[in-house]
């Protein structure tokens, strides 16, 4: 039998590979968090989206392999450390998303759910926990550039940092929820969130191999 040229044995590896742990970090929440519903709420996740800018550029500048993603990582034959951004023509803005799917990576979301409310009222007070998570999902990610009616607060920064470019590639997520404590004022709405994000290589290709040391 003839042994498997080098390109094939390399297919063979993307095919069977496991993905890949590549970098986990936490993101902080402190404010409001109002339940979606049945219909989007994009000044409340812009302003979300906001926040989380501010960590993730410090993430960009701090992390090791968010340096390494600069100067490896090709999006469209342009190096990450290009700002491979995506303008969102409704915005006028630029946003520069960690999780891609030209890069051929995806992401765990695990939320702490801190609130006012007590766990069975959950339901009752405060919006529906599902309708408040996709809030939160809507902040991860940039705007869909295609929409063309899209009204979020004015972006924080141009470019804006942010998780996701879409949160299809979220492969999976789990939530705990517990008391928000203290004796201020206690509004309904308000939560604390600890969001950790774990970024995992669903497959190696030339665009992201440096990432895991190929």
């Amino acid at each position: 039998m003839n042994p498997l040229p080098p390109f094939a044995i390399w297919g063979a590896a993307q095919r069977e590979a496991e993905p890949e742990e590549l970098v986990k970090f936490t993101l902080i929440y402190d404010g409001d968090l109002a339940s979606a519903g049945n219909k989007s709420k994009p000044v409340e996740a812009s302003n979300i989206r906001n926040v989380f800018h501010d960590q993730l550029a410090d993430l960009w500048d701090s992390h090791v392999v968010m340096r390494q993603l600069r100067h490896t990582a090709r999006v469209n034959n342009q190096l990450m450390g290009d700002l491979a951004l995506i303008r969102v023509p409704a915005t006028g803005t630029g946003f520069v998303p960690i999780v891609r799917r030209s890069l051929y990576l995806g992401c765990q979301v695990d939320v702490l759910f801190l609130r006012h409310e007590e766990p069975y009222s959950l339901m009752r007070q405060g919006g529906d926990l599902d309708g408040r998570i996709k809030t939160l999902f809507d902040a991860l990610k940039m705007p869909d550039p295609k929409d063309p009616e899209y009204k979020g607060a004015t972006p924080a920064d141009d470019p804006l940092y942010v998780v996701l470019e879409d949160d299809a590639l979220i492969t999976d997520f789990s939530v705990k929820s517990g008391k928000l404590l203290g004796r201020g004022e206690k509004m309904k709405h308000r939560v604390r969130l600890t969001v950790d994000i774990t970024i995992k290589v669903s497959r190696v290709f030339q665009q992201n191999q440096h990432l895991v040391g190929g």
